[in-house]
């Protein structure tokens, strides 16, 4: 599988990671280690770590087409993890208000003003770089509140990619700083669709767990549509299992993936690395689904069959 996407910048990571770990060093003591620890757990660079890859990479990914030089993307990549690591903070917090955890909210607004100093520094009050902020931030904002009063993956895809908005802020900082301005739009568009495919694959891992907490989830939402389940409850843990190994629902899902390459291709042509990324999530959406297939077809032939399958020799 092609990671050019990942390896042609892994020094730029590891560059921007430690600038990282020195802005969160230089919090009040009381906030330090918990922010570092918490770094730690989305390094990129680390296979423990949470691969938040779009986060991190995306100013790279733009650098040749909006002809920024390398020290312009690290910049930006270090507000994108400060930002990224700003929003999971939150997105803790709102899962499980009742954990006992009170330094997350406050470390998460610590974060917004370091992301903040950094943007301040490079974008004058009078920029219209605060005005995509401020869009983003809404779309982020109406994505979490709305999401289960709608079922955006029917009705506009798009709106689930939105609860990863704040990931442009890269898109129109480095646009606007490289004079490219024209590009912002369709640039948008394309992440757009990226991080649609990137939520779908998500939902396919935590489909168990969505559904067991009640979270919107977009696999379950072509479930839902293709059993012809009806709107007042939502498919029962047997049900999606009996759609995703009985049914091959997952490659229908996988299929939807298409109209997200199409949007990036007419979009974003020349974003070569963001086009292998996106060709990456969307392999691994095909491969699970065959996985699936070939898992139901060995358990046809009989449990001997299987075990032998299974078995590493």
């Amino acid at each position: 599988m092609n990671w050019n996407w990942f390896h042609s910048y892994e020094k730029d990571l590891e560059a921007a990671f430690d600038q990282t770990e020195k802005v969160l060093s230089e919090l009040p003591e009381e906030f330090r280690g918990h922010a570092l620890n918490y770094l730690g757990k989305f390094h990129a660079l680390k296979k423990s770590g949470s691969q938040n890859y779009i986060c991190y990479l995306l100013p790279f990914w733009m650098q040749e087409a909006a002809g920024a030089k390398p020290e312009l993307s690290r910049e930006l990549t270090v507000a994108m993890i400060l930002v990224m690591l700003h929003y999971h903070l939150i997105d803790e917090v709102m899962d499980n208000p009742e954990a006992g955890d009170k330094w997350r909210l406050p470390l998460a607004n610590l974060l917004q003003l370091e992301f903040s100093r950094i943007y301040a520094a490079l974008f004058t009050s009078e920029s219209p770089f605060w005005s995509y902020y401020r869009k983003y931030t809404a779309e982020w904002a109406e994505a979490v509140l709305l999401e289960n009063q709608h079922d955006f993956f029917q009705d506009n895809p798009v709106r689930i990619a939105h609860k990863a908005s704040p990931v442009k802020l890269s898109v129109a900082g480095m646009l606007l700083l490289t004079e490219h301005d024209q590009l912002i739009a369709p640039f948008e568009s394309a992440v757009d669709a990226v991080l649609v495919t990137l939520q779908m694959l998500d939902d396919w891992e935590d489909w168990e767990k969505d559904l067991r907490e009640g979270s919107y989830n977009s696999l379950i939402s072509v479930v839902q549509h293709e059993l012809q389940i009806p709107s007042d409850r939502r498919p029962t843990p047997d049900e999606v299992k009996h759609a995703l190994h009985v049914r091959d629902i997952l490659f229908i899902f996988a299929a939807r993936t298409d109209q997200n390459a199409a949007i990036l291709e007419a979009n974003a042509p020349g974003l070569t690395h963001l086009h292998e990324f996106h060709d990456y999530l969307r392999t691994n959406l095909r491969q699970g689904a065959e996985s699936l297939k070939d898992e139901r077809n060995l358990l046809a032939q009989g449990g001997l069959a299987y075990w032998l399958a299974n078995q590493k020799i």
